[in-house]
């Protein structure tokens, strides 16, 4: 009884072990108790940035049909818009790509999904269900008018004290692009030749890590897919008033291409960040978080 109380408790604490320790996909990187407003104007306040375990790269097509097809959501691959020019394989050629149309509530279901296909604890707690669907802004007839409707998102709940996936915080995904502590230090954004991180192409997305990789060894946050971001929007979202206020941002500097191209220059001209809608199935897709503390 003795060896097998002593081998429990050595196995829970390997466990404790791999949990705070960083996967082969995942980089570790130092927080910081920088102002980020100081350097880019519409991050908040919050001056602590927590040590933090990166994904290197964008969720990928494979990795997303994977969380697709434990829930069944097989209708995606119907996916297209007129023309045929934005189908589900032209948008993500290959298993490799990074993985776009998702949601904002797609990207912390996922999140959740992995944590526990993991043995994390889950970071969102979502409060309902909503229908998959290709297309949640939908012309729909009540009272015999037509109407532009946009269903409720559930609200999500962010326990910052978990250790499972999440979105990056809006501080934190601009702290990761600038190369964290050290390229805010050593201004790494002034040093590089950007065509060497960013791709100009507007047709699908490419396989992860094609590029090289910022000086945290994360790759592609200058290009492939926009990511989603977990920051309050304050402004109005003009294709979805619904869920306007909800913590959803999509963004990424992809296709800034100009001469001498310098990255706080760049975000200085911008006041805020675009508000996207949470439900919208575009051309965004994701990358993870974890807690490293």
């Amino acid at each position: 009884m003795k060896k097998l109380l002593i081998i429990l408790l050595n196995l829970f604490i390997l466990n404790l072990i791999f949990a705070n320790s960083p996967k082969t996909n995942e980089v570790y990187v130092k927080g910081s108790n920088i102002n980020m407003q100081e350097y880019i104007k519409f991050c908040d306040k919050t001056k602590k940035i927590k040590n933090l375990y990166v994904q290197k790269y964008e969720v990928t097509r494979k990795e997303f049909e994977e969380y697709l097809n434990y829930f069944q959501y097989s209708m995606l691959k119907q996916y297209s818009k007129t023309g045929g020019l934005f189908t589900y394989d032209n948008l993500m050629p290959y298993p490799d790509c990074a993985a776009v149309l998702i949601t904002f509530y797609d990207a912390c279901k996922y999140c959740n999904w992995r944590s526990m296909q993991e043995g994390y604890e889950p970071a969102y707690d979502i409060q309902g269900e909503l229908p998959f669907e290709l297309n949640y802004f939908q012309w729909k007839q009540e009272n015999g008018e037509w109407i532009y409707y946009v269903p409720k998102m559930p609200e999500i709940r962010l326990n910052e004290k978990a250790n499972g996936y999440r979105l990056p915080t809006i501080n934190e995904y601009f702290y990761l692009l600038l190369g964290g502590q050290e390229g805010i230090d050593n201004k790494w954004w002034e040093k590089i030749n950007i065509a060497e991180y960013e791709s100009f192409t507007t047709g699908p997305t490419e396989i992860v890590g094609s590029l090289k990789p910022n000086g945290l060894s994360i790759y592609d946050l200058f290009s492939n897919a926009p990511e989603w971001i977990w920051g309050e929007l304050k402004e109005y979202c003009r294709d979805d008033p619904v869920n306007s206020v909800k913590n959803a941002v999509g963004y990424s500097p992809r296709n800034c291409n100009y001469d001498n191209f310098n990255l706080i220059s760049y975000f200085s001209t911008k006041k805020n960040l675009s508000p996207t809608s949470p439900l919208e199935r575009g051309f965004i897709g994701m990358r993870m978080v974890r807690n490293a503390e």
